[in-house]
């Protein structure tokens, strides 16, 4: 995707539009998990930046990670987090797999009162983080942003989108992460992160109301790119956002593609994945994708990354349509990540909603769009 990448804005600063601080002092974002696969991309899009600060716990990696970025590192491990984080900071975890790990990074960034965002992707995570973090963390004057990479940012403004273009008719959205090509497997935290999200319950908005479900449960048929693609129901960010802005909406999927033909495999696995999680089978799934080793540098899309929103009437009308292609999925997360952690950095704790919110509500449609076309994203 040479020719999307080719001219895009040069730094995330000019992804918003801005040039100074609204406060006169700009918040730190601190990159936990920063010698991953992901956080190190992150990295790379801050380098050089002022008030970022890496976090990990392999030392060697961490400082070799450090000279090569022009950034301050820490070594801490997880449960040292909290004697590294100040009030105010920007917390952007890239940690892994974010159901098993996750928590306790919430957790330092609620008690010490900072901003959270992560690039998860695991549906049972974020359900967690909305119904048990996001009022405590609402409580204590914290905002939380989960899922602001690959998924579920893109998929997320495309919704806004096309909401704003179908009317006050809308009632129903579905939404489609879809690639072109090939899937490689990613690096062990990657696909131990997949195991999680496919062998735990996920969420979906259905007849106004939010009811847990297994991964896989529908499928359903997008056409994008000049072919149909088969994707099974996952779950997602824009499950909870959206009702919350749009509350006549009735029903909100959010669908994968990734699988194709391979679909009614992936529902029969998710209708075993309870007995197996009773059986330890998933335990043991998780420790031997861990031992696999890394896939490609590229991470987990070896294609073209296509994303597909249809907003349809109370009759099945479709209302509204939004497409967007990019390239590699791990490059686009750290680079939707960076540019949101960039753009947040630049506000008063004050401006941003408090409990679990999203990119939108916290900067902006248009913020959002212009942070996510610098990202890569671009709409067809």
């Amino acid at each position: 995707m040479v020719g999307i990448m080719a001219h895009r804005p040069t730094d995330p600063q000019r992804a918003r539009g801005g040039g100074g601080t609204l406060c006169g002092m700009r918040r730190r974002i601190v990159v936990v998990g920063a010698t991953g696969r992901t956080g190190r991309l992150v990295a790379q899009e801050l380098a050089g930046r002022p008030h970022v600060l890496l976090v990990a716990r392999r030392a060697d990696a961490l400082a070799t990670l450090g000279r090569t970025t022009d950034l301050p590192a820490r070594c801490a491990d997880l449960d040292g987090l909290g004697g590294v984080l100040v009030p105010g900071d920007i917390v952007l975890s890239c940690v892994g797999p974010h159901d098993v790990v996750g928590d306790r990074v919430v957790d330092a960034a609620v008690h010490v009162g900072a901003t959270y965002l992560d690039v998860t992707g695991e549906p049972a995570f974020l359900a967690r983080l909305h119904t048990d973090h996001g009022p405590r963390a609402a409580s204590s004057g914290v905002s939380l942003l989960p899922a602001v990479g690959y998924e579920y940012l893109p998929g997320l403004l495309l919704s806004e989108l096309a909401l704003d273009a179908a009317g006050p008719a809308a009632r129903r959205v579905e939404v489609a992460y879809l690639v072109d090509g090939g899937l490689d497997a990613g690096s062990a935290t990657a696909r131990r992160s997949l195991v999680r999200a496919l062998t735990r319950p996920t969420t979906t908005f259905r007849r106004g109301v939010h009811h847990a479900e297994t991964v896989a449960a529908r499928r359903g048929e997008f056409r994008a790119g000049g072919q149909l693609h088969t994707t099974v129901s996952l779950g997602g960010l824009e499950v909870w956002s959206l009702p919350t802005r749009h509350p006549d909406l009735d029903r909100v999927d959010v669908h994968t593609g990734w699988f194709g033909a391979a679909a009614p495999l992936l529902q029969l696995g998710a209708l075993l994945s309870g007995p197996a999680r009773m059986l330890g089978v998933d335990r043991l799934m998780d420790g031997a994708v861990a031992i696999l080793g890394d896939g490609d540098d590229e991470g987990l899309s070896t294609g073209t990354s296509r994303f597909v929103v249809r907003v349809r009437d109370e009759r099945g009308g479709v209302l509204a349509r939004e497409e967007a292609v990019a390239g590699n999925a791990i490059v686009l997360a750290a680079r939707l990540a960076a540019a949101t952690a960039d753009a947040l950095a630049e506000r008063p704790l004050g401006d941003v909603p408090t409990g679990a919110t999203d990119p939108v509500a916290a900067l902006g449609l248009q913020a959002v769009g212009r942070l996510a076309e610098w990202a890569g994203l671009v709409r067809l």
